[in-house]
């Protein structure tokens, strides 16, 4: 039986899952913190990609020693990303064709995102995707990141399924883990900046894609 015929409700994270944007925020943090003489350590991308944006900005003025307010911190990194976002960040591969599909069979979906909404509904837009979703929900909206259930959640309130009745769609472990915590049936996406993480991913999650075309 394909996965389509036994899930009733979808969710998805958008960067690294449906955007092809994960190269952006590396290079964002990277132009960032090189303007103010900070070499990125190896292990940074990996420490705040389940993040939500605060958490980021608190977390890299902490480890860095930064004069920046989290405030001023949000602020550039927004700028930066703002025209990206609007502009240029396309979907992964089969990304639209499977949401297609799925729409087609009546099965509905969110986004469980830890990306700004000032940069997410734009890109939703710009792709031609923001139609195909229940709702939107981002990090901001609960009290804890991607390692836990609390945004998954969330993103089904609306709805009268369990997290078991429910799928996800994740490219970072954290993510894995946390949808994982609150029951729901994973499926973790092959995304090269997480490559490190796969072998673990694969270990945690029900299935593991390397783009939607696997499921179509």
């Amino acid at each position: 039986m394909k996965l389509t015929d036994k899930i009733k409700y979808a969710v998805f994270d958008l960067d690294g899952t449906l955007f092809d944007s994960m190269w952006l925020w590396k290079k964002i943090d990277y132009d960032y913190l090189a303007k103010r003489g900070v070499q990125v350590p190896d292990d940074y991308m990996k420490c705040i990609n389940h993040m939500s944006v605060i958490d980021t900005a608190l977390y890299s003025i902490e480890r860095f020693n930064l004069k920046d307010t989290p405030e001023q911190l949000i602020s550039e990194w927004l700028e930066m990303a703002k025209q990206a976002y609007c502009e240029q960040i396309l979907l992964k591969p089969y990304a639209l064709e499977f949401l297609q599909m799925l729409k087609q069979k009546d099965i509905h979906m969110s986004v469980a995102t830890s990306l700004s909404l000032e940069l997410a509904l734009p890109a939703l837009k710009r792709n031609g995707i923001l139609e195909f979703f229940d709702n939107v929900v981002n990090s901001e909206q609960v009290k804890r990141g991607k390692g836990f259930p609390d945004i998954y959640l969330k993103a089904i309130s609306h709805t009268q399924f369990e997290p078991s009745e429910c799928v996800v769609f994740e490219d970072i472990l954290q993510g894995v883990k946390g949808a994982k915590a609150g029951g729901f049936y994973v499926v973790g996406v092959y995304d090269k900046e997480s490559e490190q993480d796969h072998n673990q991913m694969k270990e945690i999650a029900n299935m593991f894609i390397n783009n939607f075309g696997d499921l179509m």
